[in-house]
């Protein structure tokens, strides 16, 4: 699944969840809507945690490239 996708939804999912979780409590109290709240934060969570796995992994990527293309001195330094 496309990343940018599978973190678009996530992020609705969060929004929604939490939407939901304020209608419910206004309805019906806190210990009947907690399980909303819950999968709130876990979608934002999870989210999270997607952003900054793909960011270290770019890093990762760009690190090998920057070696890679780093030219190397075969020249020694004389005293």
């Amino acid at each position: 699944m496309n990343p940018k996708l599978l973190k678009t939804i996530l992020l609705a999912l969060s929004v929604g969840f939490f939407v939901m979780w304020i209608l419910e409590f206004r309805r019906a109290g806190m210990f009947e809507s907690y399980w909303l709240l819950l999968l709130s934060i876990l979608c934002l969570l999870y989210f999270q945690f997607k952003r900054v796995k793909a960011a270290l992994e770019l890093r990762k990527k760009e690190e090998i490239t920057m070696t890679a293309q780093k030219p190397k001195s075969s020249k020694t330094v004389k005293k």
